[in-house]
């Protein structure tokens, strides 16, 4: 047996490298889509409102899945379910490229979403199987760093590609390595093992809880649009709210539950989930404005707005090492409180930006945010799994990674929707106060008369021209201060997880035994930034 363990160990790298191969796709597509958003906002006629839907279409059903792609692979075989997501999510990601309209970008991103719950909970799952228990925590995190590695490269391969090329090709360029990602699947992985006693899978929770979240999410981005008291939010509202319910009901009475609901008698559990969940809201919807800000409010072109993201991540994935040690020292409720107050400062300082606002201004910001990242996602996963019994622990986690999905979700459905309307409220306030009453306005706009006639036009055509470059510098500031509205609220939104991570129980000193769980549960897979 020893022999036979013995020959296998030269393969155990070409699959770690084989599963890393689909990993980086994913996040190389997901974090690079994001510096696309003002290109497809174009293309398709989104307004700041819907465009959310290309983000909460992939993230939407990735998340909320996760529990039972894992549970497919334990049952059917790991190998199959990991090449049935990369070829579904390659196939999705070539159709977004080739998408007509808003409708198709949008369903082919839900494809996507679905393809990538698939590949990475069982690409955990055979690195897992393909390493010894000795050598497990490193190799996830191998396997971890190089699945960040995709988020990073995204930014920037995927900005130059948007910039010099088309976004379009943004997608069609993966194809090449994920043939050689399919390819090295078929010839290296082996197929686990199936047991013939696996739980039954839980579909008709994952089905109500699908339906409750995206019609909660519907809700939450067009209530204030369609107003919060009209029959069709209302309705939505009521189909989300019954949905959960029987949810809730479902999973208190089945044998093998989706969720098991008994976990949050935990109060460690519980609070981790809050807090989870609500720095991912934070994080997510901070991420999805700051590309918008550099790109439409500074003007930056898409590599440039890029790379101008990767100190958050760069620090984050630095320093994150740092956030488990101190987990470890002192226990969770340490670093998780200190981890969010430091990305509410980061979000805080978000506010003051503007215009004129210089890079190095908003770099060192982006590093206070990976600090905080780095000091709060670790120690949340330690506070998850040291109050767990160990029988518990791959299902806390599963859940776990859910909520903070939700949140990255709820996170983006809020903030388009509030940014769209501060926008729209700050142009209607600019825009009252250029009347003839205001010598201000009234200033400016001879300022800008007596320059366009300077130019060579006629009094009519300056008076126009000056008149429409006035109405320009009001949507730029409204737009502008919208933004600094809106990164205010999501600070709010991140203070609100200090107090509870300071009720994480728990102390350091995992023992030795446990460290492999541990490492487990902080590289389960949550959707990339």
């Amino acid at each position: 047996m020893e022999a036979t363990l013995d020959s296998m160990q030269p393969n155990k790298y070409m699959v770690l490298f084989t599963v890393c191969v689909g990993t980086i796709l994913s996040g190389y597509v997901s974090s690079a889509i994001n510096i696309a958003l003002p290109n497809i906002m174009q293309a398709f006629g989104f307004t700041m409102d819907s465009v959310v839907w290309v983000s909460l279409s992939y993230m939407l059903p990735y998340g909320s899945m996760l529990p039972v792609m894992g549970k497919l692979g334990d049952q059917f075989g790991r190998k199959k379910m990991y090449i049935a997501g990369v070829s579904t999510f390659t196939i999705a990601t070539l159709l977004v490229g080739l998408a007509w309209s808003s409708t198709t970008i949008i369903a082919f991103r839900v494809m996507q979403g679905i393809g990538a719950g698939l590949l990475f909970p069982n690409a955990m799952a055979i690195v897992s199987d393909a390493f010894p228990a000795s050598e497990r925590g490193q190799a996830l995190g191998m396997w971890g760093a190089l699945a960040a590695s995709g988020s990073a490269l995204g930014p920037t391969i995927g900005g130059y590609i948007i910039e010099h090329l088309d976004w379009r090709l943004l997608f069609y360029s993966i194809i090449p390595i994920a043939i050689v990602g399919l390819v090295l699947s078929v010839y290296v992985l082996k197929e686990s093992k199936v047991s013939s006693d696996s739980p039954k899978i839980d579909y008709l929770g994952a089905m109500l809880i699908i339906v409750s979240l995206g019609s909660l999410l519907v809700a939450l981005n067009q209530g204030s649009k369609e107003g919060w008291t009209s029959f069709y939010i209302t309705s939505i509202l009521t189909i989300s709210i019954l949905a959960m319910t029987f949810f809730i009901y479902i999973e208190n009475t089945i044998e093998f539950p989706l969720v098991d609901l008994g976990l949050f008698k935990n109060a460690t559990f519980t609070v981790s989930n809050i807090v989870g969940f609500l720095s991912f809201m934070a994080l997510y919807g901070g991420m999805f404005l700051l590309p918008f800000y550099l790109r439409n409010v500074l003007g930056y072109t898409a590599i440039k707005a890029g790379v101008s993201l990767l100190p958050m991540v760069g620090s984050m994935v630095l320093l994150a090492p740092v956030g488990g040690k101190l987990a470890d020292a002192v226990g969770s409720k340490i670093p998780a409180s200190a981890g969010m107050a430091i990305i509410t400062v980061s979000l805080y300082s978000f506010h003051y930006l503007d215009e004129r606002t210089a890079y190095i201004n908003i770099a060192w910001r982006l590093v206070l945010m990976g600090v905080g990242l780095a000091l709060t996602m670790s120690p949340l996963s330690n506070g998850v799994m040291s109050t767990l019994p160990k029988d518990k622990i791959g299902v806390g986690a599963g859940v776990f990674n859910l909520f903070k999905n939700i949140g990255g979700s709820v996170g983006v459905a809020i903030i388009g929707t509030l940014l769209n309307s501060r926008q729209e409220f700050h142009n209607q306030i600019y825009a009252n106060s250029i009347t003839a009453s205001s010598d201000t306005a009234m200033g400016v706009l001879s300022t800008l008369k007596a320059g366009f006639i300077h130019s060579g036009m006629s009094a009519n055509e300056a008076y126009t021209a000056a008149l429409m470059t006035m109405k320009g510098m009001v949507a730029s500031q409204a737009s502008v201060t919208a933004f600094q509205d809106v990164f205010l609220i999501t600070a709010m939104l991140c203070a609100a997880g200090i107090i509870p991570a300071l009720l994480i129980k728990g102390g350091g000193s995992v023992k030795v035994e446990e460290k492999s769980q541990k490492t487990l549960l902080s590289h389960l897979p949550t959707e990339e930034v």
